[in-house]
């Protein structure tokens, strides 16, 4: 092989190592850059995911916090009438035929609240809690359950209404609800009121009315 033969079998040779390591380093780089847009976009496709659920928490929280505060206007509406509650049924009331049909507009709001503002809670122990007491009050009311002690009644009644407006409460709030505690037995012996074991501190106070 000539000296110039040579030369250009070595140039060529060089040049091939060149091309093919410039081929191969494209080809790294567009790895790379296809790995790095594949990242980035799974990245913002679970960032935008993300929150896609945050907001979908603060609405579903603000539609709960919304409907708590109705059905505390409801819970308001009742306890103000709650001496006429076993009168509800009564032809002849114990207390004025007025404070009577109040009671029973107050119980069919809070009734009313059962089936429409209720379903905006997403806690599920709120919600039995509001459900337990209309049924309570439906008892007392209607149904003459325990009517042989009627101041307990009243005292029931009012209790556990009180239990389920600190649930709302709480729940407006962000914070824990009280702890579980089963409903009054209407039809009980004993002549003590219903109560939960933990109370907040306002009950005491005479200015909260309780």
């Amino acid at each position: 092989m000539s000296f110039w033969a040579e030369i250009a079998t070595q140039s060529l040779g060089a040049l091939a190592g060149t091309l093919v390591g410039g081929a191969i380093t494209v080809l790294v780089a567009r790895w790379q850059t296809n790995r790095s847009i594949t990242a980035q976009a799974t990245l913002a496709t679970a960032e935008h995911a993300a929150s896609l659920r945050l907001d979908q928490v603060s609405q579903d929280r603000a539609r709960s916090t919304d409907a708590a505060r109705t059905l505390l206007e409801r819970l308001a509406d009742l306890y103000a009438w709650l001496p006429s509650l076993p009168d509800v049924s009564a032809e002849t009331p114990y207390l004025s035929r007025h404070a009577r049909d109040q009671c029973r507009h107050a119980m069919e709001s809070l009734r009313r609240g059962m089936i429409t503002d209720l379903y905006a809670i997403s806690d599920h122990t709120a919600r039995e809690r509001y459900r337990e007491l209309v049924r309570l009050a439906y008892d007392v009311g209607w149904r003459e359950v325990g009517a042989g002690n009627r101041e307990r009644q009243i005292r029931d009644a009012k209790h556990y209404l009180r239990y389920v407006q600190h649930s709302l409460e709480a729940l407006i709030d962000g914070s824990p609800l009280p702890g579980h505690v089963e409903p009054p037995v209407l039809d009980r012996p004993e002549d003590e009121p219903w109560q939960p074991p933990v109370v907040p501190w306002y009950w005491g106070d005479p200015a909260d009315g309780s």
